[in-house]
Parts: structure tokens; sequence; C-alpha cells
């Protein structure tokens, strides 16, 4: 009955349109790239056997970000192109924006656990980090840049990246690199980290989840568990395809902004700096922050790849899409998920998509990263004897990412064809949502229109 009340409450909140509090190029620029991994990541008619996909789209730019912020020149350049920024000090505002308004912590007023943090670790022989750079990393990005010995400790500098993952990922995630994974030449690793975890406005009964067929692009057939709900749902019928829109539960002081009465919960002086911070977060930006999932289900069993390839077209599209978003009467029968999905090697995937100059020794310009005056090159001993030292450049991104969605809600952490929307009709008298063939998601902040998690879920029984 609470539930409910506060659903009824939240009407006028929940339903209305997306990204409203942004309407910047950096914002687009960041949609923009979601929309791109998401269609790089998407399967193919030709790779019926491709497995889920998760990824953090907001962890990706602000890394990213964060090199852009220390490159210069012609690197700079190609990287604020690539992001859709008119200049670093864009990018830098909105990457401030984005961590004290959009990413922030709301478990204080019983809403969703968000955890945000980046780090830098640059090998030391580089010489000391700029302090600009610092500045920028630790106002903008919440990430501590950091100086390692790669070539003479690279396990303790695994061990401290990987002892940072596991404290920015609430035990989530342990593990992101390897010493295998580095070694004389490393230069830079970057790692961003977002630890996600709400529950549900609406949430599922666990005595309505059961076991039915979920279809397989390959063909195959396997039994998963489905969670199901006879309820007003918010709904988008497009041709091709539909969308579902689950919010989660916001906490106490959206639900103020929306007209809801709640006391505020005494805390102890422990948690008052903390409570206080987030507080003039919040009131920042309205405080009145609504993250929802996003489901999107083709008609056909086979037809996720053209839909993703609609949906990405552009920022304008998705959130045309997801304007449309109504609500009606929906049967809806949606797979319980647990998805791991390692990004390794997500600068090889970058290069495909037009973004080169970082990572090469050849062209990289991130000069304004370090003071380099007194960096040194082992490898020769301090120089190779016409006084130039080996150039700084990416040597990896890594990301991983993992997301779960039960009854309750969902727990996520991550460490980085024709436009169909103009083409909705009104949701009919009823709807039917059955996700038991593959379908994508994401997971966004609706104010600012910013997405935190995105994937593709194939096969819900694999993770």
């Amino acid at each position: 009955l609470e539930t409910t009340r506060k659903a009824a409450r939240l009407s006028s909140l929940s339903t209305s349109n997306v990204h409203t509090m942004v309407a910047a190029p950096a914002r687009d620029g960041q949609t923009t790239l979601a929309l791109r991994l998401a269609k790089h990541l998407a399967p193919s008619p030709a790779a019926a056997a491709a497995g889920n996909v998760a990824f953090s789209p907001v962890s990706v730019h602000a890394a990213l970000a964060l090199v852009a912020a220390g490159a210069r020149g012609e690197t700079q350049a190609q990287l604020l192109d690539f992001l859709g920024a008119p200049s670093a000090a864009d990018l830098a505002d909105f990457g401030r924006f984005v961590s004290r308004s959009v990413l922030v912590d709301r478990e204080l007023w019983d809403g969703p656990r968000v955890l945000f943090g980046g780090g830098v670790w640059v090998d030391a022989a580089r010489g000391e980090i700029a302090d600009a750079f610092r500045r920028v990393a630790l106002k903008s990005y919440k990430s501590k840049a950091r100086t390692v010995n790669f070539a003479k400790e690279p396990e303790k500098a695994v061990k401290r990246i990987n002892k940072w993952v596991k404290k920015a990922t609430a035990d989530l995630i342990d593990t992101i690199i390897s010493p295998e994974d580095i070694n004389a030449k490393t230069d830079l690793v970057l790692a961003n980290a977002v630890y996600f975890k709400g529950k549900w406005l609406k949430p599922f009964l666990a005595s309505w989840t059961f076991r039915a067929t979920f279809h397989r692009l390959d063909g195959r057939h396997v039994e998963a568990e489905f969670m199901s709900a006879h309820a007003t749902q918010q709904v988008a019928c497009m041709d091709g395809f539909k969308v579902l829109k689950l919010p989660y539960e916001p906490g106490w002081k959206e639900l103020e902004a929306a007209g809801c009465k709640r006391k505020r919960k005494s805390r102890r002086s422990a948690c008052a700096s903390a409570e206080k911070e987030a507080t003039e977060s919040l009131d920042e930006d309205g405080g009145d922050a609504q993250y929802s999932m996003f489901i999107f289900l083709p008609d056909t069993r086979d037809g996720v790849a053209a839909m993703v390839d609609a949906v990405t077209a552009s920022p304008a599209c998705l959130y045309g899409v997801l304007d449309k978003v109504k609500e009606a009467y929906v049967e809806l029968m949606l797979p319980k998920f647990k998805i791991a999905f390692s990004w390794r090697q997500l600068s090889d995937a970058l290069r495909q998509l037009g973004l080169s100059l970082p990572f090469s020794p050849a062209t990289a310009d991130l000069s304004g990263m370090c003071d380099e005056d007194d960096a040194v090159d082992e490898e020769d001993g301090g120089g190779d004897g016409d006084g130039l030292r080996r150039p700084l450049f990416v040597s990896n991104i890594a990301h991983l990412s993992v997301v779960e969605v039960n009854e309750m809600g969902t727990e996520a952490a991550a460490v980085t064809m024709s436009v169909l929307y103009g083409c909705g009709r009104p949701p009919r008298e009823k709807v039917e949502f059955v996700a038991d063939h593959p379908f994508t998601f994401f997971i966004m902040e609706e104010r600012s229109g910013v997405i935190v998690f995105a994937g593709h879920v194939l096969d819900p029984t694999q993770g």
C-alpha cells in the first residue's frame, strides 16, 4: 500500500519527459558515445551465439574526459570531437555536474546507493602529476591521480589498483588488472568505477516469479526465471519494438519535491559530513533526481540488432522514443538476470570508433598530465642520447561491469536503419510486454538524461 501511494504521488514526476535538466552539447556527446558503444556491442545477425553485454557509458566517458583534460594539441582536439564537447572547460564543467548532481549517493534518504570515483595511475618515471591536471581530476571526476612503478614494482602497482576497484564497487568487482596486463613500457592506466543499487518503485512479487522459455538468437531455448506483474506501468508501443520504463525508488527528498511529506531521519554525527555534502549536491539542482531502467524489446525474436540500429541513430532518436512512454495496463514478463562483462581492451573498440591519437606513442600529446622536467627513461638510463624521452600515451583502458536484476531492484557496478521513433502509436488498452527473447536495457538518470548503465540480454541464464 505504501508503495502504491508513493507511485501515485510521484505520477507527475515519473511520467515527465527525460533530459529536462541539461540540454548541453557535452551531455549529448555522452549520450552519443553511449549509443555508439551500445551499437558496437550489439549482436550482429552472423553472431547469434554472442553473449550478454553490460557496460557503464558514464564511466567510459569520464575516463576519456579525464584523458582530454591532460591532452594537448591535436590529441585533445580529437578527444573533444570524439566526446562531442566544444572545449575542455565545457567537458570539465559537465563532469563536475555529473559527479556532484547525478552520481550522488541517495542511501541516506532511502534512495539508490550510488558510488562513483576514478583513478589515474602514472608510472613514476614520467615525473610528478601536474597540479592543474590533479585539480581537474578531483574537482570534475572525483578521480585521484597517483604515481606507481610499473617497471620495478608491477605486483605492488596491480595490488593498489585492484584494492581501489574493490572498495569503489562495494566489493562487487575485486579485480580489473593483472601483472600480465602491464610491463616495463606501461605508462598510464585509467580506471573508473560506478556502483548502483536501487529498489524498484513497484517491486515484483517473488511469489509471481516462475520458470518459462527464453528464445535465444541461435534458435536454442533455455528455461529462465521470469518476474511477472499485471499492473499499470509506463510503456511505449513503437513500430517494431516496445519500451518499458521501470522507475527506481527515488528516496524521501525526491518525494518531497513531488509534493510528499516525510519526516527526516536523524543521523549520528558520523554521518553528518556525508549527509551535508549530499544535501548540498541535491539542493544545487533541485534534488528531484529520478533513476529508471528502460527495457527495449523488439517485436520479433531476432529483431534486437535492427532495433538497436534504429534506437542508437542519435540522442534525439533515443530521447524521442523515451518521451513517448505513457501509462497503460501491462501484462509483464521480465527475466531475472545477472551479467558480468569484461572489456579489458576497451581501447581497441575506441580505435575502431575513430579515437587513435591518445593510444599511439608516435602521436599522443598528453603533456598536460605530468611535469616531466625530472622524468627518466629507465630503459636508457635517463635518455636516448639525443635529449628525447619516450612520449606519454595511454597504453590501455580496461572496463568491467556487473549488473543484476531481480524482484527487488537492480545492483550494478562498472569499473568504464530508418529512424522509427517518429512512428509511435498510442498504447493499447492492454499491453503485453513479454521479454522472452533478446532485449536491450538502459539505466538512466532522467532529469539529466545521463545513461549510467546499458546492455544487451541475449540469454538471462548466463552471466
